[in-house]
């Protein structure tokens, strides 16, 4: 089955099993008790939403405001060369399918970029990495993960190794070092479930996890005070939690956009058999008419852990309110939302929905956040010729960055350069087995950007 097919047969069958599971507002397990939250988070817009109006595609196929600069770093079966037609930097051929990523800098200056494989196949996924020097010029291609299957995206740890998640009913979660070629761990403590991305809240000692199904939880995976060693955790020694959202507990889906974007208290309750598969369990749970806890998210993708400075923290609090430090960021395809945690106040928000959009978005996926606190969406249009990479308006609309004009492809992996310059993606299906690309921001955005 395609990619396109599945994600089409996904939707339909989650607003189908929405409507046999809920009736006069109960779920399969558990009461719904709709309620409203109390104010919205006053998030503030970044400076990307300025860059301008989209020019024609490129030669390349990448539309994109007047100065912005495309280039082509990779495509999938052929040794990386940059730039085309020079010699390869090294024998290893760029990914099939390349999603998920994230940037990490060199101490030397330069900086890596990782890309997940979602072959939908074992042992065909994996994960490859780009290296750049310091001026950008890329300098080192391998592998950093091989044997696994559709690795989807995944998450960067604050000790700089890579979080490559395989989507799958029993997917597992894979600790990498991207600063060299290897072989990922491992990390069955995170869950086995059709994961999605990762983000570490490293002050709280806790992983943050998004579930790509039609009835998928938010996780979050806390360590215990053992698993931390050397500024760092494990990954290894915790426990596995699903979020309740207050008033959508246990299996019950917030369904109303409008009740939903004000913050709402959360709780989290511990996951049921944190061995086995969650999808398995849950329907065995709904079987036998048992509790099945964690609220619904409709298809979890993109996730981002954002730390706010000082002086943001104090503009978005409330008197009564804790001063925030962290925000978590994600997104749910089937029902294009993107959601907000405020990990200090222990409240979630819905801060994007496509009743604020006069194109909407289909199927917002991967998430990133820019230096600046720019809250960018990819789209996966799944029928369309053309995928967007947008800013979001924080409880408003949103403007598009950039489009990629590839015929059933969709944009992935979004990640900026660690001084902000530049702007990496992929194009999962561009050539049918897709391609990576690096946009250069211009310098009129970038002292914008440092106002």
């Amino acid at each position: 089955m395609t990619a396109l097919r599945r994600r089409s047969l996904l939707r339909r069958a989650f607003f189908g099993s929405l409507a046999l599971s809920t009736v006069s507002g109960r779920a399969i397990a558990g009461t719904c008790l709709p309620v409203s939250g109390q104010r919205e988070l006053p998030l503030l817009p970044g400076p990307l939403s300025k860059a301008g109006m989209l020019r024609p595609p490129d030669s390349l196929g990448v539309a994109m405001p007047a100065d912005f600069t495309c280039r082509l770093l990779a495509v999938a079966g052929d040794r990386v060369a940059t730039p085309a037609g020079a010699e390869p930097i090294s024998t290893y051929r760029w990914h099939t399918f390349p999603d998920g990523g994230a940037v990490f800098p060199r101490p030397d200056g330069g900086w890596i970029y990782t890309s997940n494989s979602e072959v939908p196949l074992l042992p065909l996924g994996g994960c490859g990495a780009l290296g750049f020097n310091h001026g950008g010029k890329v300098d080192a291609a391998y592998s950093i993960l091989q044997g696994t299957t559709q690795n989807c995206a995944g998450g960067k740890t604050p000790w700089d190794t890579w979080l490559s998640c395989e989507e799958a009913k029993t997917g597992l979660c894979y600790e990498c070092d991207p600063f060299r070629p290897g072989q990922g761990v491992a990390k069955p403590a995170l869950g086995r479930f059709a994961h999605e991305a990762a983000a570490v809240d490293a002050a709280r000692n806790t992983v943050y996890l998004t579930e790509d199904t039609i009835d998928g939880r938010f996780y979050r995976w806390v360590a215990d005070s053992e698993d931390k060693k050397a500024e760092r955790l494990g990954l290894e020694k915790g426990r596995l939690e699903v979020l309740n959202l207050v008033g959508y507990a246990d299996d019950c889906y917030p369904e109303s956009d409008v009740l939903v974007r004000r913050q709402l208290p959360v709780n989290w309750v511990p996951v049921k058999f944190p061995n086995e598969a969650q999808g398995e369990v849950r329907q065995q749970l709904r079987k036998r008419g048992e509790t099945v806890p964690g609220t619904r998210f409709a298809g979890g993708e993109g996730l981002w852990s954002y730390q706010l400075t000082p002086e943001d923290a104090a503009l978005l609090t409330s008197p009564e309110a804790v001063l925030p430090d962290t925000l978590i960021f994600w997104t749910t395809k089937i029902d294009n939302r993107v959601w907000v945690l405020d990990v200090a106040n222990q409240v979630v928000e819905l801060i994007f929905d496509n009743a604020s959009m006069d194109s909407p978005l289909h199927s917002v996926d991967n998430l990133t956040v820019s230096p600046w606190g720019d809250v960018l969406v990819a789209e996966d249009p799944v029928s369309s010729d053309i995928a967007r990479l947008v800013v979001l308006q924080p409880n408003g609309g949103a403007s598009t960055l950039l489009e990629i004009h590839h015929p059933g492809s969709e944009i992935c992996g979004p990640a900026f350069s660690p001084d902000g310059r530049r702007l990496y993606f992929s194009s999962q299906r561009y050539h049918k087995g897709g391609a990576t690309f690096e946009v250069t921001l211009p310098e009129r955005l970038l002292k914008l950007a440092a106002l």
